[in-house]
C-alpha cells in the first residue's frame, strides 16, 4: 500500500478512505496514519493528506445514509424480522435502535465518527431515521475532520513508528467512551435525585 501511495498521491489516500467505508477491510487507522509518515519524509503534503482523507470517506459515507434512507425502519424491521435470527436479532432490536437514535442523532452521528467500527455503521440508522441531511452532513463533517487530523498528524509525528498510531487511537476511544459513560451516569443519577427531593 504504501508504493500505491507513493505512485497515486493524495487521490489515493481519497480513493482508499472512500474504499474502506464501502468495504471496510483496510481501517482509515492504517490509511491515514501511513499518508501522514509520507507527508513527514516530503512525499506527500500534509494539509492535502488531511483534506483528501476527509473528502474520501465523506463520500464514503453517504451512499449507506441513503440506503438507509431509501429503505426506511419499517423494511429494515421486516427484514430483520425475518432473517435477523441468524445474527440473533429481533425487529423489537431495531426498533428500540431507532428510537434512542431519534433521541441521541446529532451525539451519535458527531461521536460515531470517532469509534472505529461505528465510522460506518452508524449511517444507516441515521438514514432510516430519516435524519435531515444538512445536520447529517455538518455533524459527519466535523467528526471526519477531527479523526482524519488526529490520523494523520500522528502518522507524521511518529515518522516510521506511524503503525503505534492504531494502539494509541484505540486507547483513547476507550478513554472517550468510558468518560461519556461516566458522564451520562453522573447527569442520571443528578437528575434522579432532584426528581426524588421534589416530590418528597
Amino acid at each position: 500500500m504504501r508504493e500505491w501511495l507513493i505512485d497515486n498521491g493524495i487521490w489515493g489516500v481519497a480513493l482508499l478512505m472512500f474504499l474502506q467505508n464501502i468495504f471496510p477491510l483496510l481501517p482509515s487507522e492504517v490509511i491515514m496514519p501511513l499518508a501522514g509518515f509520507l507527508a513527514s519524509v516530503g512525499v506527500l503534503d500534509l494539509k492535502g493528506v488531511v483534506l483528501a482523507g476527509l473528502l474520501g470517506s465523506l463520500l464514503g459515507h453517504l451512499p449507506w445514509y441513503f440506503l438507509g434512507f431509501a429503505l426506511g425502519e419499517k423494511r429494515v424491521e421486516d427484514f430483520v424480522g425475518k432473517h435477523g435470527h441468524w445474527v440473533r436479532l429481533r425487529s423489537a432490536h431495531v426498533r428500540k435502535a431507532g428510537e434512542w437514535f431519534d433521541r441521541n442523532s446529532v451525539k451519535a452521528v458527531l461521536l460515531g465518527r470517532l469509534i472505529p467500527g461505528l465510522r460506518t455503521g452508524v449511517n444507516i440508522p441515521a438514514g432510516t431515521s430519516r435524519m435531515a441531511f444538512l445536520p447529517y452532513l455538518t455533524y459527519t463533517l466535523i467528526g471526519d475532520a477531527v479523526w482524519t487530523t488526529l490520523l494523520a498528524y500522528g502518522g507524521f509525528t511518529l515518522g516510521r513508528d506511524y503503525h503505534l498510531i492504531a494502539s494509541y487511537m484505540h486507547l483513547g476511544v476507550w478513554i472517550l467512551v468510558a468518560g461519556i459513560a461516566a458522564l451520562t451516569v453522573w447527569v442520571y443519577v443528578r437528575h434522579h435525585h432532584r426528581e426524588n427531593g421534589r416530590t418528597a
